[in-house]
C-alpha cells in the first residue's frame, strides 16, 4: 500500500474516527484504525461490536492497499506533522509515515480477529445537525449513569412521520426534546447509550444536515451521516419506562424567572453543599430566596426576582438536576410549575422546567423522590 493525502484533510479524519473508539476496547485490535486504499480514495474506520465509524477522503493511490495500526498514535503522529502532504507507505508489516523531513514508522496489529464490520444503514431522513446536536445536550444529561438498569443510560428516540422526540431519565428526573422532521410512515422507537449519543451528536454538530437511517435487519442499528463521515451504532433493548405519562397536561401554578439569574445563583449557593445535597428554594410574588440547608461548614442564601402565579411554594432541589435543566433553555426567562403530589397533598409535586416563550418542544420534570420539604 502507497498513497500520499492532505495533512490537514488527512488529521480531520483520523480525529473523527478516534472520537468514536471504545475507552476500554474488548481486543487490542478494536483500538486499532483500519486504513483502507483504492481507487485514489483512503477510508478510515473504526469498529468496537458496538459503534462503527468510518470516513472517506481523496487521496493519491499508487498501490492498494489495507491496514490496521494504532489509532490514537496515528491521530497524535499526524496532527504534528510539520508539512502540507503525508506519505503512507506499508512494506510487510510496517507502515511509514513521512512528511517533510519527519519519518515515522508503525507496527501493522494483526487482523486474525478482527470482527466482520456490519453495514452502515442508509436511506434515512435528513435532519438539521446543529439542532439534533443541541436537542441531544438537552436531553442526554438527564439519562442514568448508573449500568445496573442498562435502558435508563440511554436515550430513547421516537421517530414517526413528521416528528423525533428523545427522551431520557435517570427516574429522578426525565428530559424530553421533539424534533421537526420528515421521516417514513412508520413509527420506530429505539433506545442508543446517552454517552454513545453525545459524542456522535457532538461530532456532526457543524456539519450541515444529517441524515438518520434506521436497519430493517435483525440487529437493529442507527445510521448518522454527512457528507464523507458516517457513524452507527447498536441499540439497547429492553422495556423503556413510561415516563410521559408523568408530565401534567396544564399548570396553573407558576414562577418566571430570568434564566441566568437563577442558573447563576444556584451554582454560588451550591458551593457550600455537598454535591448531593438539596438547595431550599422559597418562591413568593416578587422574589426567589435560595438557601443552603444543613452545611456545618457554611451558609448561604441569596435572592432573585421572580414572577409568582399562584400561592408560595417551597421546595428543596438538587442544584446540579436544576443547573441541567436551565442549561437547556434557550430563551431569556424559565417557566418554573408546580404540581400536586398525587400520593400526599402536604408535599410537593413534580417541579416542571419549560422556557417561558419560545422552544415549547422541550421539557424538564424533577420527580417527586427528588424534592423534600
Amino acid at each position: 500500500m502507497k498513497f500520499q493525502a492532505d495533512r490537514e484533510v488527512l488529521s480531520d479524519a483520523i480525529s473523527f474516527v478516534v472520537r468514536m473508539l471504545s475507552p476500554k476496547p474488548q481486543l487490542p485490535q478494536l483500538s486499532g484504525v483500519m486504513i483502507t486504499a483504492e481507487n485514489n480514495q483512503v477510508v478510515l474506520s473504526v469498529f468496537d461490536y458496538e459503534v462503527a465509524a468510518k470516513v472517506e477522503i481523496a487521496a493519491a493511490v499508487d498501490t492498494p492497499g489495507k491496514v490496521l495500526v494504532q489509532a490514537r498514535l496515528l491521530a497524535e503522529i499526524v496532527s504534528k506533522l510539520p508539512a502540507d502532504t503525508v506519505s503512507f507507505n506499508l512494506t510487510e508489516s510496517r507502515l511509514g509515515l513521512s512528511s517533510g523531513s519527519s519519518k515515522f514508522t508503525l507496527s501493522a496489529m494483526s487482523t486474525s480477529d478482527y470482527p466482520d464490520v456490519p453495514q452502515i444503514p442508509t436511506g434515512g431522513s435528513k435532519i438539521s445537525a446543529s439542532d439534533f446536536a443541541h436537542s441531544v445536550a438537552q436531553v442526554a444529561v438527564a439519562a442514568s449513569r448508573e449500568e445496573v438498569t442498562p435502558v435508563l443510560t440511554a436515550v430513547m428516540i421516537t421517530a414517526s412521520a413528521k416528528e423525533l422526540t428523545m427522551v431520557a431519565t435517570d427516574r429522578f428526573r426525565v428530559a424530553v426534546k421533539s424534533l421537526p422532521w420528515q421521516g417514513s410512515a412508520s413509527d420506530k422507537e429505539i433506545l442508543i447509550p446517552a454517552k454513545v449519543l453525545q459524542e456522535i451528536a457532538k461530532t456532526f454538530a457543524n456539519q450541515g444536515d444529517l441524515e438518520v437511517s434506521f436497519s430493517s435487519s435483525d440487529r437493529e442499528l442507527v445510521g448518522f451521516s454527512a457528507g464523507s463521515k458516517s457513524v452507527s451504532t447498536a441499540t439497547i433493548k429492553g422495556k423503556y419506562p413510561a415516563v410521559l405519562q408523568l408530565f401534567p397536561s396544564a399548570t396553573d401554578h407558576f414562577a418566571i424567572l430570568k434564566t441566568h439569574d437563577i442558573s447563576d445563583a444556584t451554582k454560588r449557593v451550591a458551593l457550600v453543599v455537598d454535591r448531593e445535597k438539596p438547595l431550599r428554594y422559597k418562591f413568593s410574588d416578587s422574589e426567589l430566596t435560595l438557601e443552603s440547608i444543613g452545611s456545618d461548614v457554611a451558609e448561604a442564601s441569596e435572592q432573585v426576582q421572580c414572577s409568582l402565579n399562584g400561592e408560595e411554594t417551597v421546595v428543596s432541589l438538587r442544584p446540579q438536576f436544576l443547573s441541567d435543566a436551565l442549561s437547556g433553555i434557550d430563551g431569556e426567562n424559565v417557566k418554573i410549575s408546580f404540581t400536586q403530589n398525587p400520593s400526599n397533598p402536604n408535599k410537593p409535586g413534580p417541579v416542571l422546567i419549560t422556557p417561558s416563550s419560545g422552544d415549547a418542544n422541550y421539557k424538564y420534570l424533577l420527580q417527586p423522590n427528588l424534592l423534600v420539604s
